[in-house]
């Protein structure tokens, strides 16, 4: 009974999130008399060629299916800024409830691992899937939930509450870095199994000061970040995830921004400074789990 009610959900806010999209889809071709702006890489799968900017991020937002030769972590990036009418932002803010309503039902079908394809629920996704044409075709004509591109479907639309005077496009390149216990990197360790190498390290562990701790290092992959200045009697600044278009409330009269198309996205500068407030080691003490000690 509970794995019915949980599939059910699942397709239920899917429909839900289609049927906001479609909705925002039609305000946005509205709003053509406001100014727009999308920017795309030539040699980009998801090139679009000559559409319209709001043509382009209509495509984007329908995009929600992986593409026939997307890989599995990549998502389609297409930086960009909406002029939108009040009526707009509030079906964008109508879809990004949906997406996270939609996202709550996964992540409650994979907590209850229940099998998706079973029962004909792979059946009735796809039957939904099928219902909205794509700008690009899909090869995946048969594969349910696993057509869906799920980042970019739970990936929220940025509203900014004034129009922006200044708008550019970085690609950052973080780490994340959490701190551990001698304990948990022990843990850690056994789970990489019982060779020389774990037993080395094991031992270098051991002769620790028991309540020091270890950073475990993580390579983010790099993302886009818009900076922004927005409008007013005193400038407002701030930095937000730039992977797709940003909305903003626009007048026919309102102007466009001054504004920096991003770079292509790069490697990691392996010169970059360090930040003053963590400091470690620059060769990893352990390296079987990535940990680091802090440096003294």
């Amino acid at each position: 009974m509970q794995e019915a009610i949980l599939r059910q959900d699942v397709l239920d806010t899917f429909l839900n999130l289609q049927m906001n999209l479609d909705k925002l889809c039609d305000a946005i071709r509205l709003d053509s008399n406001l100014i727009a702006w999308v920017h795309e890489e030539a040699e980009s799968q998801f090139y679009l060629g000559d559409l319209s900017a709001r043509d382009k991020a209509i495509a984007l937002f329908k995009q929600i299916q992986y593409l026939d030769c997307q890989a599995p972590r990549e998502i389609i990036v297409l930086p960009g800024f909406i002029g939108a009418s009040n009526e707009t932002l509030i079906i964008v803010n109508e879809v990004n409830l949906a997406k996270e309503q939609f996202k709550k039902s996964i992540l409650a079908l994979k907590a209850a691992k229940i099998n998706p394809q079973a029962n004909g629920f792979s059946e009735q996704m796809d039957a939904l899937l099928n219902k909205h044409p794509l700008p690009f075709s899909v090869a995946m004509h048969k594969m349910g939930l696993a057509r869906l591109h799920l980042k970019q479907c739970y990936r929220k639309i940025p509203i900014l509450k004034a129009p922006p005077q200044k708008i550019s496009w970085t690609w950052a390149h973080t780490k994340a870095i959490k701190r551990i216990s001698l304990a948990k990197a022990q843990e850690m360790l056994l789970k990489k199994g019982e060779d020389s190498g774990i037993q080395l390290q094991l031992q270098k562990l051991h002769a620790l000061p028991q309540n020091e701790q270890l950073a475990i290092v993580q390579e983010l992959a790099p993302h886009l970040r818009s900076n922004i200045v927005l409008q007013g009697e005193t400038a407002t600044r701030m930095m937000i995830k730039g992977p797709v278009p940003i909305f903003f409330p626009c007048e026919a009269q309102t102007p466009y921004p001054v504004f920096k198309i991003p770079l292509k996205k790069s490697l990691r500068d392996q010169n970059r400074s360090v930040r003053n407030d963590v400091r470690l080691d620059p060769v990893p003490f352990l390296p079987a789990i990535r940990a680091y000690r802090y440096a003294k």
